[in-house]
């Protein structure tokens, strides 16, 4: 059983964590602009990053259900980003590659959030951020 002020630094930190992801979430998603959503990011940067191609590996990787996956697939098909086709070694398999624009695009995104991230935690020192890491990989 947890203490009384165990149970307040317990509250505490909800708030706290709740005000920075939502504020994290909203500067992340300004950076990429109102023509990309964190997700189409994720997996874009997936794609540039791994030898990934189909939806199922995708979902997997980027622990997501396949219907989301499929989902945001849709949308970069649809704005240019990568294109659909039939894997080689089985036709029934459905591929997607990321095309010249896209790969492009991921750039100019991966450094303009890069260089907000860097930004946002340069209050912290290297030591403060591998025990931040520390503490979220043990919850």
């Amino acid at each position: 059983m947890q203490d009384k002020e165990t149970k307040h630094l317990i509250a505490e930190l909800e708030l706290v964590m709740r005000s920075f992801i939502r504020d994290f979430k909203k500067e992340l998603n300004e950076i990429l602009g109102e023509g990309f959503t964190s997700s189409e990011f994720s997996f874009l940067r997936a794609m540039y990053d791994s030898s990934c191609q189909n939806v199922s590996s995708l979902a997997s990787m980027l622990n997501v259900s396949n219907s989301h996956a499929t989902s945001v697939m849709d949308r970069l098909v649809d704005k240019g980003l990568i294109t659909r086709g039939r894997s080689e070694q089985d036709r029934r398999v459905v591929v997607f590659t990321l095309t010249e624009t896209g790969t492009e695009i991921f750039k100019s995104l991966h450094d303009k959030r890069e260089a907000y991230m860097e930004e946002r935690f340069s209050k912290l020192s290297s030591k403060e951020i591998k025990e931040l890491i520390r503490i979220f990989n043990r919850l």
